[in-house]
């Protein structure tokens, strides 16, 4: 089969199927290193070095925005037999595409479309074409294709194979909760292999060591010493897949290096933002795809390549460890820091070159035509405190006031950014109801939460502004969902960071997931819920929940069928709107990061087969990734949040493939409160976006001395 540069066409799969066992004939053959040499004395990356800015030069007056990414390939293929589904334009060209991916030296990429375009069945497809393949040439099936995702997907992957394949072509195998196989060996007998991002990491932090007595044990490539090899790395996969690719995102993280430490022919991450915050993210999925030269430590005196820094003194090439660099360090994030001609120039490179090779986006806007999504209206709604909330809300923000004025006079504004995201965190929820500030101080199992010495900002697990903060024995942070989904899959409860045993209560600020579950008081209610402090027969709502309350009102009003999705950063604020809309007669079900897999199942379903659930309460923590709710038409997102991505994501659960409805989607924002101030520095960070992706910045960075000043100032 002829391929015609420019020539749109589609393949039927038969002929596809010709060009895959031609290219698996070639794929037989090892890829060998690099064979060049020097004759002038340079290092293979100095001539490496030189090459590239030479072809820099040569495309400078290209672009290097990254925002408009919109892949068209002429080329398409039809899906292979047992995708019973039909696939749309732009998923028949990742087809073709991917099927070339993997037999290039690359062997796998990124699928970076937009959320909401259908990147788990694209990958389903994939992996039934190469399958297909396989047997045509009476080899044994390809399969041993590990989907690693959060847990809030699992059930949706096993769902989304279940009915887009014909019955019975797909074995799916959910690695999770307390019935797991022991043995490798079993994981051949199935084409799919699911498991979350916490379940694996916590298997490899368990076969892991303290670096302590490394000088004992025999050290691997990463650094770390392995007591015995975890069962995800115990043998080579046909293929890994990991969606929601951005978990990794952070290369020193211990879910980064357990990915990284994998074994595997084929690999290819799923993302619709591939980096979040800065560019440089995009090295731990460029790290994870093994790309040479990119993902490689170069040595300054020799040609050795290798994919970690090398942990001791010296390397296998004698020479010293400091010697060694990292190319994307080098080349990339040294440039991006430089000025304005350098950051283009790299920008250029990334664009045009880095990612070229390895990566295919597609938007919504650019797809319109294929997609047919209906329109999306977005409304931000004002309302004021009434004089009782405004007056408590105002004597926390003095005090919240001189306690940042402090850190500015002493000098310490920075090094107490733990300390000042607890302070507007605390404004936050006055914001939404003066209960969750007052009860949270007035509760003993959450006193270790305004402990200045042990409070931290960052969740030591997935990196993010920590939500439902719990704070360990050893002084570390996690989000609560975290905590608790990490040490239901480990089976013991350790410290994430340094696997401590945790000697606190975790029962009194996160149940595991068997007591999520279980734990229940007088009132039915789980026994962390801030309800539980209450006295109902004194219950007082919010302007906030009331201004919801009025909404969801109207949308039943205008519509009787339509359904809506409700996203708040606290837990305890979904528990007081279930109760005031419970009150009103309005079914509600909940996502919350505390409940297990099975409830987590109960809800969705619920919400997606029961007509008379009206609104799903979402935690944006667990609730913005890896969902397709559909069957709802209105999003209403109770706080702004401080990445516009997270906003982004949150309304792609409904604005998606199989959407029909126009969707509504509504913000509320209190006047002359934080969240004023909060949206302004949104709109700041949008636009540093922007500036960040066309190549004027090196990324988003954080919060910034200015930006905090800008919020405590009157």
């Amino acid at each position: 089969m002829k391929i015609q540069p420019g020539k749109k066409a589609i393949h039927p799969f038969n002929e596809v199927l010709s060009l895959i066992v031609h290219l698996e004939i070639v794929d037989n053959v090892e890829e060998d290193g690099d064979d060049e040499s020097s004759s002038d004395g340079k290092r293979l990356w100095e001539i490496r070095e030189k090459e590239d800015q030479k072809w820099i030069d040569e495309h400078e007056t290209e672009d290097g925005d990254l925002d408009h990414l919109n892949n068209v390939i002429t080329e398409t293929a039809e899906p292979p037999p047992d995708l019973i589904m039909p696939l749309l334009r732009y998923q028949k060209e990742f087809l073709a595409w991917a099927t070339k991916q993997e037999q290039s030296a690359v062997r796998g990429g990124i699928l970076a479309d937009e959320m909401g375009m259908g990147k788990t069945i694209q990958a389903i497809s994939l992996v039934l074409a190469r399958r297909e393949a396989a047997r045509a040439l009476f080899r044994e099936a390809m399969g041993l294709t590990l989907v690693i995702c959060p847990l809030v997907a699992v059930s949706q992957w096993s769902d989304e194979i279940e009915r887009c394949t014909s019955p019975g072509s797909a074995k799916v195998l959910v690695y999770h909760g307390a019935k797991k196989v022991k043995n490798a060996e079993e994981f051949k007998k199935y084409d799919f292999v699911l498991t979350t991002y916490s379940t694996f990491e916590s298997g490899y932090r368990g076969c892991i060591v303290s670096s302590k007595t490394e000088q004992t044990l025999e050290e691997d490539q990463i650094g770390k010493v392995v007591r015995e090899k975890p069962i995800f790395h115990s043998i080579r996969w046909n293929r890994i897949i990991l969606d929601e690719a951005h978990n990794i995102k952070e290369r020193r993280s211990k879910t980064a290096r357990a990915v990284f430490a994998l074994e595997a022919k084929y690999r290819w991450a799923l993302s619709g933002t591939p980096f979040q915050n800065n560019i440089g993210e995009l090295y731990s999925l460029v790290r994870f795809l093994q790309i040479r030269p990119y993902s490689y430590y170069f040595c300054k005196d020799c040609d050795c390549e290798l994919l970690d820094f090398p942990t001791n003194s010296r390397c296998q090439c004698s020479d010293n460890a400091w010697r060694h660099f990292c190319w994307w360090n080098k080349n990339f994030v040294n440039m991006i820091k430089g000025n304005a001609e350098r950051i283009k120039r790299a920008m250029i490179f990334l664009k045009h070159k880095i990612l070229k090779d390895i990566l295919i986006r597609r938007t919504k806007l650019g797809r319109s035509a294929d997609l047919a999504l209906p329109p999306r209206i977005i409304t931000l709604r004002r309302d004021a405190l009434d004089i009782k909330e405004f007056d408590y809300y105002e004597s926390l923000y003095k005090q919240s006031q001189a306690q940042f004025n402090t850190y500015v006079e002493a000098g310490t504004l920075m090094t107490n950014y733990a300390h000042i995201f607890d302070l507007l965190t605390r404004l936050r929820q006055a914001v939404d109801h003066p209960y969750l500030v007052v009860y949270s101080q007035s509760s003993g199992a959450n006193a270790n939460l305004n402990d200045e010495n042990q409070k931290e900002s960052e969740c030591g697990i997935c990196h993010e502004p920590a939500e439902d903060s719990v704070v360990t024995s050893c002084a570390h942070v996690f989000c609560k969902a975290c905590l608790i989904d990490f040490s239901a899959s480990l089976g013991k409860v350790s410290c994430p960071t340094c696997s401590k045993l945790l000697t606190m209560d975790l029962t009194t600020n996160a149940d595991t997931e068997q007591q999520a579950e279980s734990k229940t008081t007088l009132k039915g209610l789980r026994a962390s819920s801030i309800m539980n402090q209450l006295k109902l027969d004194d219950f007082q709502t919010s302007t906030k929940i009331e201004a919801l309350r009025e909404e969801i009102r109207l949308m039943v009003e205008r519509d009787r069928s339509a359904k809506a999705i409700v996203f708040s950063q606290f837990t305890s604020v979904l528990e007081l709107i279930d109760y005031t809309l419970g009150k009103c007669g309005v079914s509600c079900v909940q996502l919350v990061g505390t409940m297990s897999k099975a409830a987590r199942d109960v809800a969705i379903n619920k919400f997606r087969e029961d007509p008379d659930c009206k609104v799903f309460l979402m935690s944006m923590k667990v609730g913005v990734v890896a969902l397709n709710l559909t069957v709802a038409s209105h999003v209403f997102i109770m706080e702004p949040w401080w990445n516009p991505a997270v906003e982004r994501q949150a309304q792609d659960r409904i604005h998606r493939i199989g959407q029909y409805k126009p969707i509504r989607v509504m913000k509320f924002i209190i006047e002359n409160t934080v969240e004023e101030r909060i949206l302004k520095l949104q709109k700041k960070k949008e636009l540093l976006f922007e500036t960040a992706v066309d190549g004027s910045q090196g990324g988003i960075g954080k919060w910034t001395s200015e930006d905090f000043k800008f919020l405590f100032t009157t």
